[in-house]
């Protein structure tokens, strides 16, 4: 005999805050479930689990997340996901979230190469993993000896450069890079990396 849950485990399960409607109405409308009964067979738990993956984008309540869902979604509605982690836009991590956007911006102008000048080991490898390949980069550590050469080298490769201050780079490093491509600025974390680049594309449309 199949075991019964009650619809609030299956939402948690689907990573669904509990009890909305309008997720409730979609089960009963596929015919899994009506909405007054307050559990389901077990068994259905996969059939839920198509039809919410078919209709809803799981969004966590952060207002950015909420703001970039329609863009995600697919002509799916939006359905409050049952913490950040379950969240479709920033699965958590708001850092994530925005070089998601900061690559979807640089592909709207027709940006491929991004060149980042400073920053501390961790950061550098935070942000190159989840670029995750999607554009290219080329990481350089603000502390080490750097020509001329080499900046001017990176700076006709780039369509944008970062000079990450208020992170580990020397000023004799940061220096050897201006011009129209560079945007400077001073605060050290991923997302705002990110967002300074978001920004500087959307400038350039």
């Amino acid at each position: 005999m199949s075991r019964t849950i009650s619809k609030d485990e299956l939402f948690s399960r689907l990573g669904l805050a509990p009890g909305q409607p309008v997720v409730l109405q979609a089960l009963e409308d596929a015919g899994i479930s009506r909405v007054a009964k307050p559990n389901i067979s077990e068994e259905k738990q996969p059939a839920a689990a198509a039809v919410v993956a078919e209709r809803f984008i799981r969004v966590c309540t952060r207002g950015d997340c909420r703001k970039r869902a329609p863009e995600l979604a697919g002509g799916r509605e939006v359905a409050q996901a049952l913490d950040a982690a379950h969240c479709e836009v920033c699965s958590g991590s708001t850092n994530k979230s925005a070089v998601d956007e900061m690559v979807e911006a640089f592909r709207a102008v027709g940006w491929r190469r991004l060149c980042v000048v400073g920053g501390s080991p961790n950061a550098r490898q935070d942000f190159e993993s989840l670029v995750a390949g999607r554009i290219e980069l080329r990481m350089v550590d603000g502390t080490l000896n750097h020509s001329g050469a080499q900046a001017r080298t990176n700076l006709e490769w780039a369509d944008r450069v970062a000079n990450w201050g208020g992170t580990q780079l020397n000023h004799k490093v940061s220096t050897l890079y201006t011009g129209p491509k560079v945007i400077q600025f001073a605060r050290r974390s991923v997302q705002e990396l990110a967002k300074a680049m978001t920004e500087s594309a959307r400038r350039a449309k």
